[in-house]
């Protein structure tokens, strides 16, 4: 049964290759953008996916990036030009709904803040209200249960991220290195 849901995995995993690259290179381009422009990355998700959004804030800030999730002690307030990245399978959770809601009116009163999305419902929610949408596609069986395939796959889409802005910024593991707690 375990070499079934590995197979279902690995099944999935393929369809990461036929995503829209030029979203991913959106992606890209807008978090580069902020590290010239010394804006603000805030992330975002609820549940399983926001760990999964945890631990982008993290690598995001072992590249260098100034970076947040929200909700913590230390997130500040959203200003002007930055981003927001949105983890969310279901796209219609309750409690990002109403945040983004809430970042549509800033935006509306002469903010240009940037919303991307993460999310493998379509026409969701939050697709609707963010800028770049970028749509992982899953097909669940019945060994992946509670939106588990779709974090699985995030992290991995995430990862390949990291990977690329590595290698357009040049940063080596090692820079990287310098910049993970030393503390513990």
């Amino acid at each position: 049964m375990l070499h079934n849901y590995f197979e279902g995995v690995i099944r999935n995993l393929e369809k990461l290759k036929d995503m829209d690259s030029n979203k991913i290179n959106l992606l890209v381009d807008e978090i580069i953008s902020s590290k010239d422009k010394k804006t603000k990355i805030f992330l975002y998700g609820i549940g399983r996916s926001g760990y999964v959004a945890k631990a982008f804030t993290m690598r995001l800030m072992h590249l260098g990036f100034n970076v947040y999730f929200v909700g913590e002690p230390n997130s500040p307030s959203m200003e002007d030009g930055d981003i927001l990245i949105i983890i969310s399978g279901s796209g219609n959770t309750y409690s990002i709904v109403n945040m983004l809601k809430r970042v549509k009116e800033l935006k509306s009163s002469g903010n240009d803040f940037k919303i991307i999305s993460i999310g493998c419902s379509r026409n969701s929610e939050v697709e609707r209200l963010s800028d770049i949408h970028i749509h992982i596609k899953t097909h669940n069986e019945e060994y992946f249960p509670m939106g588990t395939l779709f974090e699985e796959l995030v992290f991995i889409f995430l990862d390949g991220i990291i990977y690329l802005l590595m290698n357009r910024l040049g940063i080596t593991e090692e820079e990287m290195k310098k910049r993970h707690c030393n503390l513990l």
